[in-house]
């Protein structure tokens, strides 16, 4: 599964600089951080499974976990479905993460989700199907349609490193509430995931 850090095409960069007209302390992050480069995940259940195992953990942690796990099988959904509970924790999965891709994969086999077909869908109509699976929230939601499907206008403000990203940019006392977050950049749209993957460039950088 590819997990790569990319060059952004030219659609994104277009939207960069629109970006940037609304707001040039983002032409810093570039400035300093060297040119941006963007996670991208294929559109695929295994790239929903390493989003939902990176829920609450560190980057490293996640892929330390998610490495096991393909090193171990094809993740594929009858796979999945076909492990224990017993063999997917000792691979280092916590059980909720266990019932979450689990019910997923389920989802999937008796065709309530196509994952296929997201692509052609809006942000709220894809957010509605994943939404349904226990175990999958807004924040994943969101990284998956940053990640897998490159849209531009969506931003996981309860994600600490684009919360403290925003702080060192800006340069806040404090950093900023997921709450406080969503207003602060709201003026961005429609380049809010733009912002995203720039703040998160900018963490990498800063870490």
């Amino acid at each position: 599964m590819m997990m790569d850090l990319i060059k952004p095409e030219r659609h994104f960069r277009n939207a960069i600089a629109q970006l940037y007209r609304l707001d040039r302390d983002f032409q810093q992050i570039e400035t300093v951080a060297g040119d941006l480069e963007i996670r991208s995940y294929e559109l695929t259940f295994a790239a929903l499974v390493r989003i939902i195992i990176g829920q609450q953990l560190s980057t490293k942690a996640a892929n330390s976990i998610f490495f096991r796990l393909s090193e171990s099988m094809e993740i594929s959904p009858t796979n999945i479905v076909a492990c224990s509970e017993e063999e997917l924790r000792n691979l280092g999965l916590s059980r909720s993460k266990v019932a979450c891709c689990q019910s997923l994969a389920i989802a999937i086999l008796e065709e309530q989700i196509n994952l296929e077909s997201f692509d052609r869908l809006s942000d709220e109509a894809i957010a509605s199907q994943l939404l349904q699976i226990k175990g999958i929230g807004k924040w994943t939601v969101e990284i998956f349609l940053l990640f897998c499907l490159h849209r531009l206008d969506v931003f996981p403000a309860n994600d600490l490193a684009l919360q403290v990203a925003y702080q060192k940019l800006k340069n806040l006392s404090d950093r900023p509430t997921a709450k406080e977050l969503i207003t602060l950049i709201a003026p961005l749209a429609p380049y809010r995931g733009v912002v995203a993957h720039l703040l998160w460039h900018y963490y990498r950088y800063l870490h």
